[in-house]
């Protein structure tokens, strides 16, 4: 009887199939992790840039009702709401934020 040394021609393409299938799921899930951390730091600045537009409503009892800050490509626009509660009428502003490309994001200020 013969013994055979090395690997059948079915054995090397199973092994390439099993490691190209590998090799193509590491890569895409490396590019699903760039895409979501893009999508993160969007979302980071578009928090702190609300995080500062909502601060500078509590400090500042002038700031206009809408405006822009150049540097930081931040914009708002706020509408006076109220709501009433029994014999209460609660008072707010609801502040639209705006960031870079589109990416707005709501925050309300109490008066």
């Amino acid at each position: 009887m013969m013994r055979r040394k090395g690997f059948t021609l079915m054995e090397v393409l199973v092994a390439t199939a099993i490691a190209g299938l590998v090799i193509t799921g590491g890569f895409r899930l490396i590019a699903m992790s760039y895409r979501l951390l893009g999508e993160l730091e969007s979302e980071r600045e578009l928090i702190s840039a609300m995080q500062e537009i909502w601060l500078r409503f509590r400090i500042d009892e002038d700031m206009p009702s809408s405006g822009t800050d150049d540097k930081k490509h931040i914009s708002w626009r706020a509408e006076e709401e109220t709501v009433p509660i029994d014999d209460y009428e609660l008072k707010f502003r609801r502040v639209t934020v705006s960031i870079g490309e589109g990416r707005t994001g709501i925050i309300y200020v109490e008066e």
